[in-house]
């Protein structure tokens, strides 16, 4: 017994349709793996920048003592 040949185009069809999203599955994971990648690197320069951000302040805190400065104006205001 044989298969139409409407019925083997049907399930050729469905099989290229599953491989097609095997395919982009494998896609998607390729670019979550990057993602991760680039997230790890980001989180590493932020803590990096952060560290630098500490001891800017350190530095400044004891050149001057503590308060606050405005990025804008370049004013310092010592704590109370």
């Amino acid at each position: 017994q044989s298969f139409s040949e409407k019925e083997l185009n049907e399930l050729k069809e469905l099989r290229i349709k599953i491989n097609n999203l095997t395919l982009q599955f494998g896609q998607v994971s390729i670019s979550m793996i990057k993602l991760s990648k680039t997230k790890k690197e980001l989180e590493s320069k932020l803590l990096n920048l952060e560290k630098e951000e500490s001891d800017i302040a350190k530095k400044l805190s004891n050149k001057y003592g503590d308060g606050s400065i405005n990025l804008e104006s370049g004013t310092f205001t010592p704590s109370n």
